[in-house]
C-alpha cells in the first residue's frame, strides 16, 4: 500500500514486490552484467556487509548463461563459471585455487569479499582478477531513487533526508527503512517507522556478532575511531588488526571511523550500558597510558558522558591552550566530565568574553563579583575587567569606570593602565589620577607595556602635543601587535589610537593601524568588526562612501554588540547624508534609534555622536540627540576641555548649525575652534572653514576665502567637508564665473566617480536634453517634483527620473552639487 501524502511515481516499476537491487542500476554493476552475458569476466566486488554484494551476486548468476559454481574445485571445463560470496572468510587454500582459476582466461571468475588488507591470499586473488568494483553507500538522490522502485512513489524530500541520515546510505538499512513505509496506510507516524525499522536491521546485524567485535563497536561509538593498538591493549589481543578490518566491514561505520548514530541505542542494548561505560572508561586508561589521547578523543569521551578526574585535567589544561572558542568549549566539556566549575569560572569567562560570547562571559564574571568578599584580588580584578570590557563592547563604558571606582585604586593590579585609560575615556580624571599613581604591578611583558603606553598616549592627548600622544600610542599597538590576546579587554590598542588620529585629521595613519589590525584579527575574533568598522569611517572621511558602505553592508548581519552598532548606523546616517539622498537618510536614521536610545557618550563614541547630530540636523529631529550633545559637553568639560578631542565636535556643531541654517548657534562653536586653533593646526583648519560657513551663511560669501577654507579641510583630511563648503557657497552666489570657479574647487577635492575608475562623468558644461533642461530649470527655483510636473504636464514620477538622469550626467555627487552644477550651467538664471 502506498502511503498517504506521498507522491506516486510517473513509472511504476512492473514488479513492486521484488524490485532489482540498489545497486543494479550503477554504470559498472551493468558493465559486469553484460559482461558474463557475453565473455568470461574476472571480477572481485569490493563493499562493506549490507552494501548489496550479495545481491549483485545473484544478478550475476543470473546473467550467466551456462551453469554456476561456488566451488573453485568444480570449475574445471572451459567456460566455466565460479561466482563465491564471503570471499573474506575462506581459507588460504580456497583463496590460492581461485586466484589460479583466475589466470585462466576461459573461465569467469566472480568474487566478493569485505575488505580485508591484512589478507595476503585475499591480496593475491585481487592481484590475480585484475578487474574489481567497489560498492559504496547510496547518495541521498540515490535514496530517493530506491523508494522510488520499491514504493513506487516519490517521498517527500523531508523523508528521504531522515532515511538517509539514519541509515548513512546502507542499502540494507535503506531497504529496511522503505520496507516499513512499505506498510503504511499514511505517512503521519513516518518519521518513527522509519527510526524503528532502521534500528530493528542494527538490531539483527549486531546479533550473531562475537564479543569482541561488539566490544570493538563499543570503541567506535564515542566517534574516535579504531587503533589496532589501542584495541590489543584493551580487549587483551596479541593482534587486533584483523578485529579493527572487521569491525570496518560490518557496514556500522561511517568513513571517519565513528559509528553510524542510529546504531548507538541498539548496540548498548546487546552490550549492555554498564558495560558500554566500563568498556570506554578503559579506554581512557589505555590511551593515558600510551600517551595517545588528544583533543578530539578527549572531547569524544566527554560527549560520550564520562566521567573521570584525569579526563576533566586534560580537557582544562589544553582550554588554556586552545583559541577562544574551542576553549570555550573544552571548558564546557571539562565540567561534563566531573571538574569543579567554580575552580575555572574566571578562565571560562575570559575564553567566552574572547570568542564574542559576551552573554555567557558576563553571566560568569557576574558570579565571582557576587562573591567579592571571599574571591583572591587578582581573580577579582580580572573578573572587573571582563565586566568592563563587556560594558564597553555594549556602549556602556560608563558603567566600565563604574566598575573599577568600584574596585577602587588598591585592588587594580596587573590591570592598572586598563582601568587608568577606562576612566579618562570616561571622563573621569580624578579616579584616573588615582589609579595611575599606584604605580605598576605587571611584569615587563610586552602586553603589559603596550597597555602602559597606551593609557600614557590616552593621558597625553588630553592636554599635550597630538603627535607625542600618538607617537606613544603606535608604539602601544607595535608592542602588543605580536602577543596573544589572552585578555578581554574594553578595546583594543588599534582601535584607540585609529579614533585618536581621526580626531586630529590623521586619516592616513587611522587607515594603516586599522589595516595592520584587520590583517592579523581571525573572523571570529571579537575586535574584528570593530577594526573594520573603523575602517569603513576613515573611509566616509576621506569621501570614499562606496568603500565605507561596502563595508559596512557586510558587516551589518554580525554589527549585534551595541557600540558595534552604533558606529555602523551612524555610519549609514553619515554616508546617506553625503550622498544627498534624503530617503536613505531618513531610513538611516529610523534604523539608528534604538542605538540611540541606549547609547551613553564617552570620548571614543563621540564620532558617531556627530554624524548622528548631523542627521538629525538635516532632518529637523536634533531634539533626539539633544541629551547626547549636552553630555558629550559636560564630559569635555569634566576633561578640561582637551583640544584634539573637542575639536572635530565642534566641527560637528559648526555642522548642524549650518544644516539648520541657524548662524548664531554656530559663533559658539566657530569661538571654540578659534581658541583651539592657536595650539592645533587641525583646529586651525576647521575654525577657518567655520569663519568661512558663518559668512556664506550670512549671504557675505567671498569666493577667496571660500576657496581657502575649503582647500584647507582638504589638506587635514576631510576633503568631502571641503568640497561641501564650496559647492555650498556656488549656489548662494549670484555670479556664473564665481559660481563655475567654486564647483571646480568642489570638484578638485571630491573626485568624480571616474577618479575612482568607475564610469566616466561629463564636464560642468555636458548637455542636457531639451525636456532635462526644461526641469533643471524649474529645479533651482526650488519647486518640489509635483509642481514642476503640473507646469510641464508630466508626473511627480517621471520629474524624480529626469533628475536621477541630470544627476547622473553631471557626475554630481549629492543634491545640493547636482543645484550648484545647474547654477553655474545658467539654468535659472
Amino acid at each position: 500500500m502506498t502511503p498517504t501524502g506521498i507522491r506516486k511515481a510517473n513509472t511504476v516499476p512492473a514488479q513492486l514486490t521484488r524490485p532489482a537491487p540498489a545497486v543494479a542500476s550503477s554504470a559498472p554493476a551493468r558493465a559486469l552484467l553484460d559482461g558474463v552475458r557475453s565473455g568470461h569476466p574476472h571480477v572481485l566486488i569490493r563493499g562493506a556487509s549490507g552494501t548489496g554484494k550479495s545481491a549483485l551476486l545473484a544478478l550475476v548468476r543470473d546473467h550467466v548463461p551456462g551453469p554456476v559454481t561456488s566451488d573453485p574445485a568444480e570449475a574445471t571445463a572451459p567456460g566455466a563459471a565460479v561466482v563465491v560470496d564471503d570471499a573474506h572468510l575462506l581459507s588460504a587454500s580456497t583463496l590460492d585455487a581461485l586466484a589460479d582459476l583466475a589466470r585462466r582466461p576461459d573461465t569467469t571468475v566472480v568474487v566478493a569479499s569485505e575488505p580485508r588488507s591484512g589478507n595476503p591470499n585475499l591480496q593475491a586473488l585481487a592481484a590475480a582478477l585484475g578487474g574489481s568494483l567497489t560498492l559504496t553507500n547510496l547518495t541521498s538522490r540515490e535514496v530517493s531513487r530506491r523508494a522510488e522502485a520499491v514504493l513506487g512513489a516519490t517521498l517527500p524530500t523531508t523523508l528521504v533526508a531522515l532515511i538517509h541520515r539514519l541509515t548513512a546510505g546502507a542499502p540494507r538499512c535503506v531497504d529496511a527503512a522503505l520496507a516499513g513505509l512499505a506498510d503504511m496506510p499514511s505517512t503521519a507516524a513516518a518519521d518513527r517507522v522509519v527510526a524503528t525499522s532502521v534500528a530493528s536491521c542494527h538490531a539483527e546485524v549486531l546479533a550473531p556478532m562475537d564479543a569482541n567485535l561488539l566490544s570493538a563497536l563499543t570503541v567506535a561509538m564515542t566517534g574516535i575511531g579504531l587503533d589496532a593498538g589501542e584495541l590489543a591493549r584493551l580487549l587483551a589481543l596479541p593482534d587486533a588488526r584483523d578485529l579493527v578490518e572487521r569491525a570496518r566491514g560490518c557496514g556500522l561505520l561511517l568513513p571517519t571511523g565513528a559509528l553510524v548514530a542510529s546504531a548507538c541505542e541498539p548496540l548498548r542494548s546487546a552490550v549492555g550500558p554498564q558495560r558500554v561505560t566500563a568498556l570506554q572508561l578503559e579506554l581512557l586508561r589505555v590511551k593515558i597510558e600510551l600517551g595517545t589521547l588528544d583533543v578530539p578523543s578527549a572531547r569524544a569521551f566527554a560527549a560520550a558522558g564520562l566521567t573521570d578526574p584525569e579526563l576533566a585535567e586534560y580537557l582544562c589544561t589544553q582550554a588554556a591552550l586552545a583559541t577562544p572558542r574551542l576553549a570555550t568549549a573544552l571548558y564546557e566539556e571539562a565540567v561534563w566530565a566531573g571538574a569543579d566549575a567554580e575552580a575555572f569560572t574566571l578562565r571560562r569567562a575570559e575564553a567566552a568574553g574572547l570568542s564574542g560570547d559576551l552573554v555567557t562571559a558576563a553571566r560568569l564574571a557576574d558570579t565571582l563579583l557576587e562573591k567579592a568578599s571571599t574571591t583572591p584580588g587578582p581573580e577579582l580584578a580580572a573578573a572587573v575587567r571582563i565586566a568592563a570590557s563587556i560594558a564597553a563592547h555594549q556602549g556602556m563604558l560608563v558603567r566600565s569606570a563604574d566598575l573599577y571606582e568600584w574596585l577602587g585604586p588598591d585592588r587594580l593590579g596587573v590591570d592598572r593602565p586598563i582601568a587608568e585609560s577606562v576612566l579618562l575615556a570616561a571622563g573621569r580624571p580624578d579616579a584616573a589620577d588615582a589609579a595611575a599613581a599606584g604605580g605598576t604591578d605587571a611584569p615587563p611583558t610586552s602586553t603589559s607595556a603596550g597597555e602602559a603606553l597606551l593609557a600614557q598616549g590616552l593621558r597625553q592627548s588630553m592636554d599635550g602635543p597630538t603627535a607625542v600622544a600618538l607617537n606613544s600610542m603606535a608604539r602601544a599597538v607595535s608592542l602588543s601587535a605580536n602577543a596573544p590576546r589572552t585578555r578581554l579587554l574594553p578595546d583594543t590598542g588599534s582601535a584607540v589610537t585609529a579614533l585618536t588620529a581621526m580626531h586630529c585629521g590623521e586619516l592616513g595613519r587611522a587607515a594603516a593601524v586599522l589595516a595592520r589590525a584587520s590583517e592579523g584579527d581571525p573572523d571570529t575574533d571579537v575586535a574584528h568588526n570593530r577594526h573594520r568598522l573603523l575602517g569603513a569611517w576613515v573611509s566616509m572621511l576621506q569621501g570614499d562612501l562606496d568603500a565605507a558602505t561596502r563595508t559596512v553592508d557586510a558587516l551589518s548581519a554580525v554589527a549585534e554588540r551595541p557600540r558595534d552598532a552604533l558606529f555602523a548606523a551612524a555610519l549609514r546616517v553619515g554616508v546617506a547624508r553625503r550622498g544627498g539622498d534624503i530617503g536613505a537618510l531618513h531610513q538611516a536614521w529610523e534604523a539608528a534609534g534604538p542605538v540611540v536610545a541606549e547609547h551613553s557618550v564617552d570620548l571614543l563614541s563621540l564620532l558617531p555622536l556627530g554624524e548622528l547630530w548631523l542627521g538629525a540636523a538635516r532632518l529637523g529631529a536634533t531634539e533626539r540627540v539633544a541629551h547626547l550633545v549636552d553630555q558629550a559637553r559636560e564630559l569635555l568639560t569634566r576633561l578640561d576641555e582637551p583640544i584634539l578631542w573637542g575639536t572635530p565636535l565642534h566641527w560637528y556643531g559648526v555642522q548642524a548649525a549650518i544644516l539648520t541654517e541657524s548662524p548664531t548657534d554656530l559663533i559658539p562653536h566657530a569661538h571654540a575652534l578659534g581658541v583651539a586653533a592657536e595650539t592645533s593646526s587641525y583646529a586651525a583648519g576647521l575654525a577657518c572653514a567655520g569663519r568661512a560657513w558663518l559668512r556664506v551663511l550670512q549671504g557675505e560669501t567671498d569666493a577667496a576665502e571660500v576657496e581657502t577654507a575649503a582647500t584647507g579641510l582638504g589638506a587635514i583630511g576631510l576633503p568631502w567637508d571641503g568640497a561641501r563648503l564650496a559647492s555650498e557657497a556656488a549656489l548662494r552666489v549670484d555670479d556664473t564665473a564665481t559660481a563655475t570657479a567654486l564647483l571646480q574647487v568642489a570638484r578638485a577635492l571630491r573626485p568624480a566617480p571616474a577618479d575612482r575608475g568607475g564610469t566616466p562623468t561629463p564636464t560642468v558644461g555636458a548637455t542636457l536634453t531639451e525636456r532635462e533642461s526644461d526641469v533643471a530649470r524649474l529645479l533651482v527655483t526650488g519647486l518640489t517634483y509635483r509642481d514642476i510636473g503640473s507646469r510641464l504636464f508630466i508626473s511627480a514620477k517621471t520629474v524624480e527620473h529626469h533628475v536621477a538622469r541630470i544627476r547622473r550626467r553631471l557626475g554630481a555627487q549629492s543634491r545640493a552639487e547636482m543645484l550648484s552644477m545647474l547654477r553655474a550651467m545658467g539654468h535659472g538664471a
